[in-house]
């Protein structure tokens, strides 16, 4: 209750100070137009009367000149308080937006897209351990999209804008090179070196568990609002804390419910396995890297986990402490198989890992590599649904996916026939499969006729 007043409270105040900012604005253009309309029809009135001369007729087109130069001045002011008014309603719909998100993944994007409003190229870097890492980007050219920003790993010791604003959780602004390992960071972004750039630290209790980087791109210093983007980051950084904190106050009462709840009488012991061991894997499975720069299937994953800073310790365990992955819910659960004759049934897996495969394989290193290349299809599927939601959904319902989508499906398909080995490739065509099962919800026809299909027979 205590956090949901801050924030009202906190909500309002800005509102209020926006919209009188707004007002006063508004206030002193309308007077100043209507200033301008009444000495117009004052000269209007007179010149009828006065019989002009020559010294006469050139003092007034003297006037006119001066009072033409100071109109132009008039309205270059005029245009830069417009451009504020106008900063300042997208800074109060961005803290709407923000505020308005139910989990930390959302608050995040919702900051990066906003951000890219006031500045030519932004970026957002998660901070686990010693590590910030690359996790999207808005506003860069050519192949420098999220994958990309993805790949960007920079340790903390290092002499980088980002590090410098991580440790020392203050904003930082200058000119390139200002570090002495920048390059490491400028050269992943492009050829030329803006003029200025910006890292601002997103903190939660009092440690950086974030930085958002900005460059001014080929444009000159002024393209990058420095103060807009220090506010939304710092509502972010708010929003994340309280939805941790409000996680972390539903999590309690549910511990407290559970833990008086009497010991299940004795049972006779079943035909089969207990059901803790439904949760263990077969044989070991990859850990997911969080955005770590590592060349692995994992290294794809379209949401990082959340930094552990970013939790309640007390509920750092639940599934709600990391960033919810886009495709990964209940849904993507799978029950164990009715059990018949078998002694223990095959065991309850989670989406992403290591299940009954649609072809037969033999030996380990076989079973690897299909499992990776199935998992790398599920994550080049997830990342189009995910950036295109709107069209997916319009897709489904006019049975035209592969058209709607096709520059998005076609780079995927490049993607993924790189990565995978030929001898995975010949066998089953993963991609194909997830395209049915995740996009067009098992209804291949969903693609559409133009749709190329299978590279081989599923």
């Amino acid at each position: 209750m205590v956090n949901e007043q801050l924030e009202d409270s906190l909500r309002r105040e800005i509102e209020s100070y926006l919209d009188s900012r707004l007002s006063a604005i508004r206030t002193e253009i309308s007077t100043l137009q209507s200033l301008l309309n009444e000495s117009l029809s004052t000269f209007l009135d007179r010149q009828a009367d006065v019989q002009m001369e020559g010294s006469l007729v050139a003092s007034i087109n003297e006037h006119l000149h001066a009072a033409h130069e100071r109109g132009v001045e008039l309205a270059s002011s005029q245009t830069s308080r417009a451009k504020a008014s106008s900063d300042m309603a997208i800074v109060k719909s961005a803290i709407t937006e923000i505020n308005e998100q139910k989990s930390q993944a959302d608050v995040l994007k919702a900051l990066v897209n906003r951000a890219s409003s006031f500045a030519p190229r932004v970026a957002f870097f998660v901070i686990k351990g010693e590590t910030a890492s690359g996790w999207r980007g808005r506003g860069f050219e050519g192949t420098v999209g999220d994958s990309a920003i993805q790949q960007i790993s920079l340790p903390l010791s290092s002499d980088t804008v980002i590090s410098s604003a991580a440790k020392s959780l203050t904003t930082w602004s200058g000119g390139p090179g200002s570090h002495a390992e920048d390059h490491s960071l400028m050269n992943r972004l492009g050829e030329e070196p803006p003029q200025r750039i910006v890292a601002i630290p997103l903190t939660v209790r009092g440690k950086a568990v974030a930085v958002l980087y900005a460059d001014s791109a080929g444009l000159d210093s002024e393209s990058i609002n420095l103060e807009a983007l220090e506010t939304l980051v710092a509502m972010s950084s708010m929003a994340v804390e309280l939805l941790s904190v409000s996680r972390g106050a539903a999590a309690a009462p549910k511990r407290v419910e559970e833990a008086p709840a009497p010991a299940p009488e004795p049972e006779p012991e079943p035909a089969y396995a207990p059901a803790a061991e439904y949760h263990a894997a077969p044989e070991p499975v990859a850990e997911e890297a969080s955005f770590s720069g590592a060349e692995t299937i994992e290294s794809y994953q379209p949401e990082p986990v959340v930094p552990e800073s970013f939790v309640e310790p007390a509920v750092a365990e639940e599934p709600a402490g990391v960033f919810e992955s886009a495709e990964e819910s209940e849904s993507s659960w799978t029950t164990p198989p009715p059990v018949e004759a078998t002694p223990e049934p095959a065991p309850r897996r989670r989406y992403g890992q290591d299940s009954e495969l649609p072809v037969e394989v033999s030996g380990d290193e076989e079973r690897r590599l299909h499992n990776d290349a199935r998992r790398f299809a599920r994550l080049l599927i997830s990342e189009i649904k995910l950036y295109n939601e709107q069209k997916v959904a319009e897709g489904r319902s006019e049975r035209d996916l592969y058209d709607r989508l096709r520059e998005y499906i076609d780079r995927s398909r490049e993607m993924y026939d790189k990565r995978v080995k030929p001898e995975v490739a010949s066998r089953y065509d993963y991609f194909h499969g997830e395209l049915v099962n995740t996009l067009a919800e098992g209804d291949a026809s969903k693609l559409g006729a133009n749709y190329p299909g299978a590279t081989v027979n599923a």
